[in-house]
């Protein structure tokens, strides 16, 4: 196992710390970041407005009436929450990408959004879709934000900008300094958007769907690609790396596009068949489910099952976070992080419950996704039966668990008798 480790360090650690150090992905990730507040408020209030227990939808169609208790959520509310994540994406982004570039920030996402409008359409009533700045363009807005960024700081880099006598304004400075890139930045999109326009997809949205996301979104949710992801996720958890952070700075544009898609097809006709298993929600109430590796029931292991003092008072400790999917404190306090014997079901456990997850509904025996938004802290049972919209949803992630714990107990015990023993020593002495 110490080979194993010591390979892993050597050959493989150098790799993930590229991935988790790159500068285009730690900013798409920053900017995703930007858009929790608004992700929690829309979920909360897509939960309130469509909870799945018909005697509670009609004492509140009775409360507030048909007409304003349909469409205060997805009418209103959504579209301003839901609706600007590839918006707020684009302004996250396109800020800490100037500032990893060591560049003046505002004056480059004020570029970003000049090179945005420039591509996003009218519709027939010369009137912006709200659907141009949702996660649906969310591929776009990253798109966008980090080659109109790089044009900026590479302008600015190069020293092609407007001088200014030196007793101006720092920030007069600033918006001069940036003329130039914005007119090569509007030049080169106002460019792509006419040529865009004489293709079969007219614009650039239809341009990105079809020639990138949606395939992307076909592989990146496939069996194959979910198990990879997941596989990873753990993988550079286990050398102390944010996997989820870097995972989801890949992943998350196609999650959320397959969510809109379910969300579609559910509004038309619950019944119907959604087109895919892994969503976003899918992701956070499977493949994160209790934090990486799936702990909750490790940590109820290591409570009440284990000697060691150490691991009781972690696992007290960690108990309640993950509940709410937050594990940090088992993945460090036990530790989970270099841990050769916690690695092997540290990484197992997320792929074998995936996997089952994605064949349980595969085959039709619990409900696919609906793509109704689900706080990525919902405690599990509660977590999947939303996502699901069938109480299918909520007992395939208590049978996910009991899996995890069987999969973790004999570790876990190994681990506490070599725990339990060291205490013993230290307490003689």
């Amino acid at each position: 196992m110490k080979k194993l480790t010591d390979w892993l360090e050597k050959k493989v650690y150098p790799i993930a710390m590229f991935f988790e150090q790159n500068k285009y992905l730690s900013s798409i990730q920053y900017g995703i970041m930007l858009t929790i507040p608004l992700l929690l408020l829309g979920a909360f209030a897509c939960i309130i407005s469509d909870f799945p227990w018909q005697p509670y939808q009609d004492f509140m169609i009775h409360l507030f009436g048909e007409e304003a208790w349909a469409s205060w959520n997805w009418s209103v509310l959504n579209p301003a929450t839901f609706g600007l994540i590839g918006f707020v994406t684009l302004i996250g982004t396109s800020y800490e990408l100037c500032r990893k570039n060591n560049v003046s920030m505002m004056p480059g996402v004020i570029v970003s959004l000049m090179s945005y409008f420039l591509l996003i359409a009218l519709d027939e009533n010369s009137m912006l879709s709200m659907n141009e700045f949702g996660s649906s363009a969310l591929f776009l807005a990253i798109i966008v934000s980090i080659v109109s960024c790089e044009i900026y700081a590479f302008c600015l880099k190069k020293n092609l900008v407007i001088k200014m006598p030196g007793n101006i304004p720092k920030f007069v400075e600033e918006q001069f300094t940036a003329l130039i890139p914005t007119l090569i930045s509007g030049a080169l999109f106002i460019t792509v958007r006419f040529i865009i326009q004489t293709t079969p997809f007219e614009t650039a949205y239809n341009l990105i769907y079809g020639l990138l996301q949606a395939p992307l979104t076909g592989l990146g949710t496939s069996f194959v690609g979910t198990m990879v992801i997941t596989f990873l996720n753990s993988f550079l958890w286990f050398f102390g790396l944010h996997g989820t952070n870097v995972v989801s700075a890949v992943m998350t544009p196609l999650w959320y596009a397959a969510r809109d898609a379910n969300l579609l097809v559910y509004q038309a006709d619950a019944l119907a068949l959604r087109p895919y298993i892994v969503t976003n929600d899918f992701a956070n109430m499977i493949i994160f489910l209790g934090g990486t590796g799936l702990t909750i029931p490790l940590a109820v292991e290591m409570i009440f099952c284990c000697k060691s003092k150490r691991i009781r008072t972690i696992g007290k400790g960690g108990l309640l976070p993950g509940i709410f999917n937050v594990n940090e404190p088992i993945i460090f306090g036990l530790p989970l992080v270099m841990n050769p014997v916690m690695v092997i079901p540290f990484v197992l456990v997320p792929i074998v419950c995936t996997a089952l997850a994605y064949f349980a509904m595969s085959f039709g025996i619990v409900p696919l996704p609906t793509g109704v938004a689900v706080p990525w802290t919902m405690p599990f049972f509660l977590g999947g039966w939303l996502m699901c919209g069938d109480i299918r949803g909520g007992l395939l992630q208590i049978v996910i668990l009991i899996i995890a714990g069987i999969l973790y107990y004999p570790f876990i015990k190994t681990l506490d008798k070599k725990y339990y023993e060291e205490e013993q020593e230290v307490t003689v002495e």
